[in-house]
Order: C-alpha cells, then sequence, then structure tokens
C-alpha cells in the first residue's frame, strides 16, 4: 500500500505546505531538513491553508552581506526573513497563503546557543519558528508586539516540547 494512502494527513500536508530547502552552509551537524519543515509547519498550520517557503542556510559571509543590503546591519545574524511583497497579495492568490523566504546563519544560531546555555536543537527550532512568525506579520519592534510574539513563541515550542526559549531573560 502506498505510503500516502497508509497516511492521508502527510499527503494533505504536502499539498498545504511547501519547503524549498537549500543548505548552502559550510558547517556539519544541523538540523535535518525533516526537522525545519517541522519547526515552520508548527507555526503556520493554524494560521494558513496554503504555503510556500524557502528556507536557505547560508554561512556568515553570505548572510552578512544580506543583512547589510536588505537591513543597513554590517554583521551576520541569525535569522532573516522576507516576506513576499509584505502582505501584498498576487492576482490570482488566496487570502490564506504564506510565500516568504528565511535565511538562517547555523554558525551564528549555534555560537548563540552556546551563549545562552541551549542546544543547538532549541535554538534553531525557536528561531525556525520565529523567522516563521515575521513572514506571517508579526514583529516585536514595540512592547507590545514583542510580548504577542513572544508568547505564540512560547506556546509553540512548548507544543514541540522545547523548552522556554525566554527562560533566561525571566531570571
Amino acid at each position: 500500500m502506498k505510503r500516502a494512502k497508509r497516511y492521508p494527513f502527510l499527503a494533505l500536508q504536502r499539498r498545504r505546505f511547501s519547503l524549498n530547502f537549500e543548505n548552502a552552509s559550510s558547517l556539519a551537524d544541523m538540523p535535518s531538513e525533516k526537522d525545519f519543515y517541522r519547526w515552520i509547519w508548527l507555526a503556520l498550520k493554524d494560521r494558513f491553508r496554503r504555503a510556500d517557503i524557502s528556507l536557505i542556510l547560508l554561512d556568515e559571509e553570505e548572510a552578512r552581506a544580506y543583512n547589510r543590503d536588505y537591513r543597513g546591519k554590517d554583521y551576520a545574524t541569525n535569522v532573516l526573513s522576507f516576506a513576499l511583497n509584505e502582505g501584498e497579495m498576487l492576482p490570482g492568490e488566496c487570502a490564506d497563503g504564506l510565500y516568504g523566504d528565511l535565511i538562517i546563519c547555523p554558525q551564528v544560531v549555534v555560537k548563540e546557543a552556546a551563549e545562552q546555555g541551549k542546544t543547538a536543537e532549541q535554538h534553531f527550532a525557536h528561531l525556525t519558528v520565529h523567522g516563521t512568525l515575521h513572514l506571517m506579520g508579526y514583529d516585536h519592534i514595540e512592547e507590545a508586539e514583542a510580548e504577542e510574539m513572544e508568547a505564540l513563541e512560547i506556546r509553540l515550542l512548548a507544543a514541540a516540547g522545547y523548552p522556554n526559549p525566554y527562560q533566561e531573560d525571566e531570571l
């Protein structure tokens, strides 16, 4: 029996969410494409009926160039989010679709995880969810927005079995 017939949920999930994954990073021992897929799906499954997201893992030099060119900040950052047309819909698109790009710099993520006393997996999961929420329109510039976004991150990550990523900040 075909896998999709045994597991119809998987076929439905694949129709709803497509991840275009590229690992252009030289860092070894990172989460798998399947892990990234699971973390992004966790963030968007209850809000969007269709999503097409590209995730690119880049080394520091390339991540720095993107951060400099698009945000005016000349350093490599952990995650960058680029929503397609920043929320504007293209002709023929459904209002329930999410389209965008995520760039993650694994070297920065691993360094931050060590500094924060977290596992690399925990930090990758958090930043993948965090970046996906940015694609969905969440932000943390204003205090109220930050509290809403952080509460959602905590709830989503807890559902996946991860600890509160902001717990250290609360001590």
